[in-house]
């Protein structure tokens, strides 16, 4: 038992910079991206652009670190390009999606955790634990 299911995602968010200039800055394109939409429901869809790229679709190990090791060397040479994006007034970090029976956990290594300061990225997760006793 133990994780289940995991991916993660890189996020950028711009009140000002579009998905296309965030694709044209990295050199490489969203898997997924939201306009912002005044009119929409959802008050961080009528107020912000997002641009995603995942690796739910890239990878289906349920070691979390591979995943991010997957967008981190996507981002390898960058840094500079996510600092930019910033200083234009971008939020940029990695969420990750993490499925469980409740055993174990997602973590982290020392030189993951450098790389992540270097590119200046902060991480989360959005986690959720499956009820054994519902199988």
């Amino acid at each position: 038992m133990a994780c289940t299911e995991t991916y993660s995602t890189l996020l950028i968010f711009s009140e000002d910079i579009t998905p296309d200039e965030i694709n044209k800055s990295l050199g490489f394109f969203a898997h997924d991206i939201w306009v912002k939409d005044p009119e929409h429901k959802y008050k961080h869809r009528r107020e912000r652009n997002i641009w995603k790229w995942t690796t739910q679709d890239l990878c289906k190990t349920t070691d979390n670190i591979e995943h991010l090791n997957i967008i981190l060397k996507k981002l390898e040479g960058k840094e500079s390009v996510l600092e930019n994006l910033r200083n234009k007034g971008c939020e940029t970090k990695i969420t990750n999606f993490w499925d469980s029976t409740g055993q174990g956990g997602p973590s982290l290594t020392v030189e993951l955790m450098r790389r992540l300061s270097v590119l200046g990225l902060d991480i989360l997760w959005d986690m959720y634990f499956d009820d054994e006793s519902e199988t």
